[in-house]
């Protein structure tokens, strides 16, 4: 079961990155062309105003998390993020993640610690809608401290959000995560069923772009 959702997920990310490295090539290719590569309003009329692509965007956000299966009870996430642009449609993003939720079979509390690296891909450019729409496909490292935790696992967060740059150096936005885990086990002692790390998280976030 875990080798099929590992083949799965990483069937999703790699086709993922293909789609973003072509779209982004026919991007740069229109471009070179002198083609417009999204809907230009009138010029004495912006529809949107088009601030400059930052490089660098240092962010910070709080939400929400759950485990399905029953793992732990919806608890409050908190999350750290590093993005550096490569050209208008692709980005690299930094991701740091933690957590603190209830268990339901032990009444204690799980704590997450989370780090990985990821691909983004903006659905639509910055200037081409009021909020801009992106996916994002990564790897990295989850553990887990507390009543039947696992100090070692693998993560493939998936994650799809919008945002917007409200000012030349300040961005808002939101992300839904979905994180499935493998090499995890957080099953409680004396347990009947072997319980995961698969969640998902709901996330507000903001910071500076530079």
């Amino acid at each position: 079961m875990k080798m099929r959702r590992l083949a799965a997920a990483a069937m999703a990310v790699a086709a993922m990155m293909a789609l973003a490295f072509a779209a982004d090539a026919q991007d740069t290719a229109a471009d070179r062309g002198g083609r417009p590569a999204g809907n230009v309003p009138p010029a004495d009329q912006p529809l949107i105003e088009r601030l400059p692509e930052p490089t660098i965007a240092v962010e910070g956000g709080f939400g929400m998390l759950g485990y399905l299966g029953g793992t732990a009870a919806v608890g409050p996430t908190w999350n750290v993020r590093v993005t550096g642009t490569l050209s208008p449609r692709l980005a690299v993003e930094g991701n740091y993640i933690g957590s603190v939720n209830e268990r339901t079979t032990a009444g204690r509390s799980l704590v997450m610690t989370s780090f990985d690296a990821g691909v983004r891909y903006n659905v639509l450019r910055a200037h081409e809608a009021i909020v801009q729409p992106f996916v994002v496909a990564g790897v990295g490292y989850v553990g887990w401290a507390g009543e039947g935790g696992d100090a070692f696992a693998l993560s493939v967060p998936l994650t799809a959000g919008v945002e917007r740059l409200v000012t030349r150096n300040i961005k808002l936005g939101a992300r839904f995560n979905f994180r499935p885990a493998f090499l995890d086990d957080l099953s409680v002692r004396g347990a009947a069923e072997q319980t995961g790390g698969d969640s998902w998280a709901v996330i507000a976030h903001g910071g500076g772009a530079f």
